[in-house]
């Protein structure tokens, strides 16, 4: 499946923060099915909506991340791309393609995955993070939707397109440390296309997307000591042992 032409989609910054909400208000009425967890720092919920084109939903949190907010979405964003990929290794090749006059960005990117599945290539659409109002918290919000560019052209470079069904990113800080820690609450959804098995999807999409984020989480938390923060690097591969 192809991803439809959308280089710089239309973006509802409110809309999108309701759509965020949803899926919060409806992880806490139950129906998903619990994923990779690390206790206290990670944990993920996958669950299959048919009747939409990217059907399989994997929410993911990020606990006690040893960061202020607003350092972890400064880290994040694909702006600050020259130190980003000397820290990321969940996310490869990333490459600004477009920026628009807000700051948003169209970037590509290569999805690192294991066996039996091969990298994925990504166009996305990135858009600013604004500060936003979280049930009563202050937050940081940004998303991603699918895009295309002239320069990416479908299986130009030998990869499969994956396409992206809409993400989020929610970073709040920490209730007791807000000057220190943060949390993020994110969604990713992907139709990873190419030769899959359309019955098991979420079993196998479920297995395979929290581990990529929580390679994510474990990378941003030894960048920021390496790179943000005047300190030993914190090794968080140690730090977390998974269930």
């Amino acid at each position: 499946m192809e991803p439809k032409e959308q280089s710089f989609p239309q973006l509802d910054f409110k809309k999108e923060v309701q759509r965020a909400k949803w899926f919060k208000e409806d992880l806490e009425k139950g129906g998903w099915n619990p994923r990779f967890k690390v206790p206290g720092r990670f944990d993920s919920w996958s669950k299959t909506f048919p009747e939409e084109e990217v059907a399989v939903k994997v929410l993911y949190l990020f606990q006690d991340m040893p960061m202020p907010a607003e350092k972890f979405v400064e880290m994040i964003h694909p702006s600050n791309m020259e130190i980003r990929t000397r820290w990321d290794d969940a996310f490869q090749d990333i490459e600004i393609l477009e920026t628009g006059p807000d700051g948003s960005l169209v970037v590509s990117a290569r999805v690192a995955l294991s066996c039996p599945l091969t990298d994925r290539e990504m166009v996305l659409f990135v858009s600013t993070s604004r500060e936003i109002d979280w049930y009563g918290k202050k937050s940081f919000a940004m998303f991603v939707k699918n895009a295309s560019h002239p320069s990416k052209p479908v299986g130009g470079h030998g990869l499969v397109r994956a396409t992206n069904g809409g993400n989020f990113s929610i970073v709040t800080p920490d209730e007791k440390e807000p000057e220190s820690k943060c949390q993020v609450f994110g969604l990713t959804n992907n139709n990873y296309n190419g030769c899959l098995p359309n019955a098991r999807m979420e079993w196998f999409v479920g297995r395979k997307a929290p581990k990529v984020f929580h390679k994510l989480q474990n990378n941003a938390i030894d960048g920021y000591f390496k790179y943000f923060k005047n300190d030993k690097v914190f090794d968080s591969a140690n730090h977390n042992q998974s269930i």
